[in-house]
């Protein structure tokens, strides 16, 4: 797998635009996009960045070979996330992990309201 489909299916596993990776590396979005793209290539320093922020080696990017299972599994899982998931469904998941946990907990709190109600209208 090449290095920019590796950042690509990490950013995605993470549920983190182009953007908000940017940001955190301090490049533009333009240069997110050539990076998964593979038009250019990451500084060191952002192949440093890059393996902190996503917990696997320097290597990992460089080697065809996965560093370890875990990124094997964290790429896999990033795809399948992926493509299972609605546009819809993308953004309710990214703004959802945006929230703070009490938000969080008022926002499951009215979903399982409005299923139960969903659930209890489909009996009758």
């Amino acid at each position: 797998m090449d290095i920019g489909k590796k950042i690509k299916n990490l950013r995605l596993g993470k549920l983190l635009t182009q953007r908000e990776l940017a940001k955190m590396l301090g490049v533009s979005k333009s240069t997110m996009s050539n990076y998964e793209r593979n038009i250019t290539t990451p500084s060191p320093d952002i192949f440093i960045s890059l393996a902190s922020y996503f917990d696997v080696s320097v290597d990992y990017f460089l080697n065809d070979k996965p560093d370890i299972p875990r990124d094997i599994i964290k790429e896999e899982a990033a795809y399948h996330v992926n493509k299972a998931l609605s546009k819809d469904e993308w953004n309710a998941v990214s703004y959802y992990r945006r929230l703070s946990d009490e938000q969080k907990d008022f926002v499951k709190g009215q979903m399982i309201q409005l299923y139960q109600k969903s659930t209890s209208a489909n009996k009758n």
